[in-house]
């Protein structure tokens, strides 16, 4: 018997916003929630103004608010307003953190199957959006290699089908890909020089990833500042400064090789799907330290409980207390380093005979 479960709510809301001007709010569904307008209008200004010669079809990010909450928006450019620059249009789909960790971690697909429709903007209400609690469907091996078949966009002529064009070392990305998605699950960071959203390409670094990486990182196809610091930054014309820890698309094709890049081109090379499972469910490293921290820490915490509080029945409850208490202030350092000293300083006072 299969249980069904049941499915989860997406609120949303929709914005407009001149050039330079605050946000104004269009419509909404009931349970997006009051105090979450100022948190919008944070990532809104975060977005960044618009530069000359710069433009916004359609772009998709993904940012974490207060309350453990995630937004995907869609940011999109709207007709010249009164000062002769585009106005932009947000429309928010906020979700649970743990929700959006366990279901969606893919904000471009999301994204793309709930499209922005502009008739939205005449709308006096938004529906909230039902969603069945199931996770991204998996990955094949023939995603990964259509990924990894990809030729640059500014390698091709106009109109020109990308199936069609013979691939070369000048004119492949997956070098960039590749490298990108590396130097990602080694916790750097990633910049795209465009000077318009490239969703397809963050779309096909996304299929790359492994799967608890995804919901933990923050991309976005196009922004007009990295005021919200994303990991992945596709955009023009930013201040030196403000990607100074970022890798560029050519510091990505040039990266070493990496032990989860070998073993992503191999299963995609074999054609081994049990392969490339195995691949995209892999921990980063980050990952499997802290799981061996908090590991580390819960052996800990049963050893100060038997040892600390577990004393003869005999023992003042005023000194219970404090061992207890000694215990628990271990536990919640949280680094090992620091652990150890503090427990042997433990042993010494409470243990000795």
């Amino acid at each position: 018997m299969v249980l069904s479960m049941p499915p989860f709510a997406v609120a949303q809301a929709l914005f407009r916003r001149e050039h330079e001007q605050s946000p104004r709010l269009i419509a909404r569904s009931p349970d997006f929630a009051s105090e979450w307008i100022a948190e919008a209008e944070r990532l809104m200004q975060g977005f960044g103004e618009r530069k000359p010669g710069l433009a916004c079809p359609l772009a998709i990010f993904a940012q974490p608010m207060a309350g453990r909450l995630v937004a995907i928006v869609q940011a999109a450019d709207l007709e010249p307003g009164l000062a002769g620059w585009p106005a932009m249009a947000f429309r928010f789909l906020v979700v649970p953190k743990r929700v959006y960790e366990s279901f969606l971690a893919d904000p471009i697909q999301f994204g793309d199957r709930h499209p922005f429709d502009r008739s939205m903007l005449t709308a006096a209400e938004l529906p909230t959006i039902d969603i069945s609690m199931e996770g991204p469907p998996p990955r094949t091996v023939a995603q990964v290699q259509a990924v990894l078949r990809r030729v640059k966009a500014h390698a091709l002529k106009e109109g020109e089908d990308p199936e069609t064009v013979e691939r070369t070392i000048e004119n492949s990305e997956s070098p960039s890909l590749l490298g990108g998605v590396q130097i990602l699950v080694d916790g750097g960071k990633l910049h795209f020089d465009r000077p318009a959203p490239d969703n397809s390409l963050i779309r096909a670094l996304w299929t790359l990833l492994p799967d608890p990486l995804r919901s933990q990182l923050w991309p976005t196809t196009f922004a007009f500042s990295n005021a919200l610091g994303f990991d992945v930054l596709v955009g023009s014309g930013f201040p030196a400064e403000a990607i100074a820890d970022y890798r560029t698309e050519e510091q990505a094709a040039d990266y070493p090789p990496g032990s989860y890049e070998l073993a992503l081109q191999s299963a995609a090379e074999h054609g081994n799907q049990a392969e490339l499972n195995g691949v995209l469910q892999r921990r980063s490293s980050g990952e499997t330290l802290k799981l061996a921290r908090n590991l580390l820490i819960g052996m800990i915490f049963i050893v100060l409980a038997f040892r600390f509080i577990g004393s003869p029945p005999s023992m003042p409850e005023a000194e219970r207390r404090r061992r207890a208490g000694a215990a628990a202030a271990i536990v919640g350092v949280q680094d090992p380093l620091q652990i150890i000293p503090m427990v042997i300083e433990g042993n010494r006072q409470f243990l000795r005979r």
